[in-house]
């Protein structure tokens, strides 16, 4: 007899979300049943959970299955299905369409929804896809260039196609997974081809991935194709979903979600990570007996930094910003102290998040390196995190080093209020240059922010007459700015 290896109760979830559903089995597996499935399970665990859908991992005598459960919870969702009543059984009908077009895809095995209408729960059972998932490092450039144009020739539109839904077999070949948003059109427009293109390469590393496999793509793509597609063209598309999925990410938390929570008391509104569970009477306490870290607005309390802005018609809510932006600078991969709250007392607002411990301010650290070798480390470092930042169109009003925090070498950015994301001109990089430049005290020698331009610059290698145009901009930038609260005295500075 086989030995059941369930451990985590996962089993007797399902078993009771399952009890009572009408069930459909596909013609493939006509002698498969419900319960059969459910008796010979032998491991069952939760892969993906959420409010709205689990995915279920069951592994059986005769293979393994995916099984995912969606329930209708929210008002908006039970209207968009009863709008749309053919957006259920969406992924059900495109797999077995995908199936008769001879493009491989999961197996549907059994879809089934509940007989009582007001639990409005429903799934769809899954044969688990054997391979890897897409990875340009083993994955022959030309073949998947050959194997789009097929899908594309066949008008196959798969809306949410990036790496991960796409598996590779054993034998090499390509299977499609999570097609929900698939559409079969009679011809696909240049326009459509091009964003599908782009929404795989949104989902892949450009740093990892040489220029050659962009190329024999592309080659293996355009070679029936009557308007070929250029580098140039995937870039701009790439881009552009780049940036869509930056901004859904960015307002989350502004939504409820599984991370965030929308704050609706009496006396207190806002919102907040749901791990988070501070109201009025911890806000209080945290305000009374908190530590002032600067001015009258910044506390500190328990490993928590709140700071507070008293709102007005005409004035700007520098506590939503900052809310707002510390989400967008997370979902880029940059560094800041993680938000924990926004909350709006009366006409006060306050922007919670974590207290780093142990950092130091920019220019305190780099004045405490007293190894030529670390400090010209530590540059390097700064120079390439500014240029990723530019390079993500971040604009930091107030760029200076007592705004930038240093723990563990690792850099945070913080006073977000002042950041904006927008396309940068070459003055603004000057201005946050300038700005950074006046901040550094005398221990930062003239070869040191030379060498830091010079890494900051490195992948445009500007001429020697643009990079001293840059210089004199610089220079007379810093020569307008009080530089002495930084102990940094221009006349003094040794080269």
């Amino acid at each position: 007899m086989n030995q059941k290896k369930i451990t985590d109760g996962s089993m007797e979830i399902l078993r009771r979300k399952l009890a009572g559903f009408k069930v459909a089995v596909s013609p493939s597996y006509s002698d498969l049943t419900l319960e059969h499935l459910l008796a010979d399970v032998q491991d069952c665990h939760i892969i993906k959970k959420n409010n709205r859908r689990r995915v279920f991992y069951l592994k059986t005598s005769q293979g393994s299955y995916f099984l995912k459960f969606s329930t209708l919870l929210r008002g908006k969702d039970q209207l968009r299905h009863f709008l749309l009543p053919g957006r259920r059984w969406a992924e059900w009908l495109n797999l077995h369409r995908l199936r008769k077009a001879h493009i491989a895809a999961a197996s549907p095995v059994m879809k089934g929804e509940s007989e009582d209408s007001s639990s409005k729960g429903f799934f769809i059972l899954t044969e688990k896809v054997c391979g890897t998932p897409f990875q340009t490092s083993v994955t022959d450039a030309g073949k998947f260039g050959e194997y789009m144009a097929l899908l594309h020739s066949r008008g196959i539109y798969h809306i949410d196609l990036h790496p991960d839904n796409i598996i590779v077999q054993p034998d090499g070949q390509f299977c499609l997974i999570d097609v929900q948003e698939v559409y079969f059109l009679p011809w696909l427009p240049r326009r459509l081809r091009i964003h599908n293109l782009g929404k795989i390469f949104s989902g892949i590393d450009t740093q990892i991935v040489p220029e050659s496999w962009s190329a024999d793509f592309l080659a293996g793509y355009n070679l029936n194709q009557r308007s070929p597609v250029y580098v140039s063209e995937l870039v701009r598309a790439a881009e552009r979903h780049q940036q869509r999925r930056f901004r859904s990410r960015g307002r989350r938390c502004c939504k409820n979600s599984t991370e965030f929570a929308i704050v609706k008391q009496k006396d207190l509104r806002g919102y907040r990570r749901r791990d988070f569970k501070w109201g009025l009477t911890e806000l209080r306490e945290a305000l009374d007996k908190g530590t002032l870290l600067k001015g009258e607005h910044v506390f500190a309390y328990q490993g928590v930094c709140i700071k507070k802005h008293t709102g007005g018609i005409f004035r700007r809510d520098r506590c939503l910003i900052s809310w707002k932006m510390s989400r967008a600078l997370e979902v880029r991969s940059l560094l800041v102290p993680r938000s924990l709250g926004y909350y709006i007392n009366h006409r006060t607002r306050y922007f919670i998040s974590e207290f780093l411990a142990g950092s130091a301010h920019l220019n305190d650290y780099l004045s405490s390196l007293a190894d030529e070798s670390l400090k010209r480390k530590a540059l390097k470092k700064l120079a390439l995190w500014l240029k990723k930042i530019h390079g993500l169109n971040i604009w930091q009003r107030d760029f200076k080093s007592s705004n930038i925090l240093v723990r563990n070498g690792d850099y945070f950015m913080v006073d977000l209020d002042g950041v904006k994301i927008r396309r940068l001109s070459h003055h603004h990089k000057i201005v946050n240059l300038s700005q950074l430049n006046a901040s550094l005290s005398n221990t930062v020698t003239v070869r040191d922010r030379l060498r830091f331009f010079y890494h900051y610059s490195a992948d445009k290698r500007p001429s020697r007459r643009q990079r001293r145009a840059v210089y004199r901009a610089v220079w007379e930038i810093t020569t307008k700015k009080n530089t002495l609260n930084y102990n940094l005295d221009l006349a003094k500075l040794k080269i």
